[in-house]
């Protein structure tokens, strides 16, 4: 099920989690028209992203929930948390299960025609003697003004300039490694974490590692090494 209206809003968690009360009864009753145009990824599981439309998913607090029709998750629907959030104005089939949010699809492709999702490590190639590794975050403000960004130290470089500057960006993994089936962190927090600009070659070799065998909930960082020894192949860009 997808939405049908474009938005011009820059999309991150908390945008995101407006949006979603604004159209709180649009989600409850699988009202689809009308609604802002706008494609999310999220966790299924180890090696495996799901992708949902605004109307198919909603937040309990920092919680994460998704609709979903698929007879897999009868078990992790909640019907206390759909009660809790939309109270008597809701009235669909399917399952809401909670899962980790994982980025917001923006309008950018990179240098192989894939369109970029916030969270998403970056090869930004500014020259071919000037190569460096990004993750993509969302600046913006609670109106959606803003820009889809490699967010810095001090500062942020947005995608359209480096688009305009005809940068290569290669999309080469994501920010999802480590993870905790607890843990609802911002994307935006764990770009930053991966941004670091204190780090050293080798912790960023680290964390590149990482990002390319995502999504992943292993803790020790020898288990990514193990994966790349092994050959192991990783479906994160499905």
């Amino acid at each position: 099920m997808a939405a049908n209206n474009k938005t011009t809003m820059v999309i991150n968690d908390r945008v995101l989690k407006s949006l979603c009360q604004e159209y709180l009864v649009e989600i409850g009753f699988g009202l689809y028209d009308d609604l802002p145009n706008i494609k999310v990824r999220y966790v299924v599981e180890t090696n495996k992203f799901g992708y949902a439309y605004f109307g198919d998913f909603f937040f309990f607090g920092d919680d994460f929930y998704v609709w979903d029709d698929d007879e897999r998750w009868k078990d992790g629907h909640n019907p206390d948390v759909v009660e809790a959030v939309f109270q008597d104005k809701h009235d669909r089939s399917g399952y809401a299960h909670r899962v980790i949010f994982a980025g917001i699809e923006t309008e950018f492709v990179d240098s192989n025609g894939e369109r970029i999702f916030t969270g998403d490590v970056i090869k930004l190639e500014e020259s071919v003697d000037y190569v460096q590794y990004y993750a993509v975050g969302a600046w913006a403000h609670e109106d959606g003004v803003g820009s889809y960004c490699f967010i810095l130290d001090n500062h942020y470089l947005p995608l359209e300039d480096c688009a305009r500057r005809n940068y290569k960006m290669t999309r080469m993994g994501t920010v999802f490694y480590q993870l905790d089936a607890s843990d609802f962190m911002e994307v935006n927090m764990r770009t930053m974490q991966f941004n670091g600009w204190r780090d050293t070659y080798e912790d960023r070799q680290r964390k590149l590692l990482m990002a390319k065998f995502t999504p992943n909930f292993d803790k020790e960082e020898w288990k990514y090494s193990a994966l790349e020894i092994i050959g192991a192949e990783y479906n994160w860009k499905e």
